[in-house]
């Protein structure tokens, strides 16, 4: 006798039947429970055994339903948050029942009203505390504060001082007994032509060694010498304010520039160029936080920046200014209407040169006279003064006109009309009401 192989489709067919049908191979229920609570599962015919997967997520606990019955009350415990699954052998089955069991995390809400954030922050951190890992703490508090808008007043001031100080010298003479001898000393640059005629004559013709200083003439006519000295000493002082007032609210950020955007050329590729914009001037960015109605905590991060020309580069033949750049950010907690300060951003710049003769210029108390001395020194300070205030904003069908900036604005009178007419009533100025 021959045994022949058999086909393959009946070789399926007949290991998919030898293989067992487990009905614990799919979940026959769901149970449901939070993290520290119990449920029960009452099985009448009894329970021989029980088997979880996971006894970190839930716990299983068998008593008798009664003392003279047969029935098993089985109690689930959830102990961690996750999914888990439990197999009861029930007495008279073939096969395990298999259960899914789904622990949840407890969910706790704060609800209630406080009148600011270190009051919240308190709550929250004693209802955490309390309920510990095992609960999770929906927070619904509300914060009752009269307004989560600022207006923020900024008072911008820099105050510049500089000193100048210049001396130069020009010197030309002839003596009456020089014998055709002539000579001259002009302080540099201020030379724009000689020339030697007969006998050492000495044509010469300058300029005053500072044209916008004081000049003070001076000739000798027996010793045939004659001095020109320019003396300059200056002293400048100059005021920028600036006040802006800037609104945001509690957590955002709100900013100001007062000063301008300067090209820059940016080599591409291929030859191309490409321009972009750099800002300078008085700028500020500040984020507020409104912590209650009485604290707000304020971040502040100003800077002042200006065109620096004697550092300036060159790109592609177009000069391009450096920008001096002077930068802070704080943070400070204040009330509502209180102000502080920002100062000492101070910037102090000097330049002295002295140009003079070889020699002559080193000789004691004469050598003044053969030199040119330049001085100049620039100082600039800036000022800043924040105050936060709660605002809210104008009711519907305010009437704005009176608010708006322009409405006093009158022409200026001549000041001899107030001789004649006294005072009289001022014009309004175009486009302006009066």
């Amino acid at each position: 006798m021959t045994l022949r192989p058999l086909p393959a489709l009946l070789m399926c067919l007949l290991l998919g039947m030898a293989r067992p049908v487990w009905p614990a191979d799919t979940p026959q229920e769901t149970w449901a429970l939070l993290v520290g609570a119990q449920q029960e599962r009452v099985f009448e015919a009894g329970v021989d055994r029980v088997a979880i997967a996971d006894e970190s997520v839930a716990g299983v606990t068998i008593t008798r339903k009664g003392r003279n019955s047969a029935a098993a009350r089985l109690f689930i415990t959830g102990k961690a948050p996750g999914n888990t699954t439990v197999m009861v052998w029930e007495k008279g089955a073939a096969a395990a029942r298999l259960y899914t069991v789904e622990v949840r995390r407890r969910v706790d809400t704060l609800d209630d009203e406080l009148p600011g954030l270190p009051e919240h922050r308190q709550a929250l951190q004693e209802a955490t505390a309390a309920r510990g890992d095992k609960a999770l703490l929906l927070d619904r508090t509300q914060i009752g504060v009269a307004s989560h808008t600022v207006q923020v007043d900024v008072q911008v001031v820099e105050f510049s001082k500089t000193v100048l100080q210049q001396a130069g010298l020009n010197i030309m003479g002839t003596g009456p007994n020089s014998h055709g001898f002539n000579f001259g000393v002009f302080t540099p640059t201020t030379l724009t032509s000689a020339t030697l005629g007969p006998g050492g004559a000495i044509d010469a013709a300058s300029v005053s060694p500072y044209a916008q200083a004081f000049n003070l003439l001076l000739n000798f006519g027996k010793a045939g010498i004659g001095v020109n000295l320019s003396l300059l000493e200056g002293n400048g002082l100059a005021r920028v304010l600036a006040a802006p007032t800037l609104v945001a609210l509690s957590g955002q950020s709100a900013s100001f520039l007062a000063g301008g955007e300067i090209p820059v050329p940016v080599p591409q590729g291929l030859g191309a160029v490409s321009i972009r914009y750099k800002p300078f001037g008085i700028g500020l960015t500040l984020t507020p936080t409104v912590l209650s109605d009485e604290r707000i905590v304020l971040k502040v991060a100003p800077e002042a920046s200006d065109l620096d020309y004697t550092n300036a580069v060159s790109l592609n033949g177009v000069s391009v200014p450096a920008i001096t750049t002077r930068r802070a950010d704080t943070t400070v907690e204040l009330g509502d209407g209180e102000s502080f300060a920002i100062g000492g951003l101070v910037s102090r710049t000097t330049t002295s040169n002295v140009d003079k003769v070889p020699m002559l210029g080193d000789l004691p108390i004469l050598g003044a006279f053969f030199k040119r001395q330049n001085y100049k020194q620039k100082e600039t300070e800036l000022v800043i003064i924040v105050t936060p205030r709660l605002v809210k904003p104008l009711a519907r069908g305010t009437n704005l006109d009176g608010m708006l900036p322009g409405r006093a604005e009158q022409r200026a009178t001549p000041s001899w009309s107030s001789y004649f007419i006294g005072n009289p009533v001022q014009d309004a100025l175009p486009g302006f009401s009066r």
